[in-house]
């Protein structure tokens, strides 16, 4: 099984989904690791809104990376 994946701006929202579903998370169970991992109280709306409209920060797609057991690259195009 593929472990590494390219995330893509036009779709992350969808990507962030299908990674948390492969992992058995919902969205809300996501969002509530996040929040009690790194000590904060955002609701799920507040994620969802974020996803959709594409404002969230690098510190919160660490994050939820980081739940969901995967680490974030850089790799220089070819």
């Amino acid at each position: 099984m593929n472990t590494e994946y390219q995330l893509e701006i036009e779709n992350i929202k969808e990507q962030i989904k299908f990674l948390a579903a492969i992992q058995g998370i919902t969205m809300l169970k996501l969002k509530e690791e996040v929040n009690r991992k790194y000590g904060k109280q955002d609701s799920i709306r507040n994620l969802g809104n974020k996803l959709r409209n594409k404002t969230f920060r690098v510190s919160e797609l660490a994050e939820i990376a980081d739940i969901l057991g995967y680490d974030i690259y850089l790799k220089k195009r070819t």
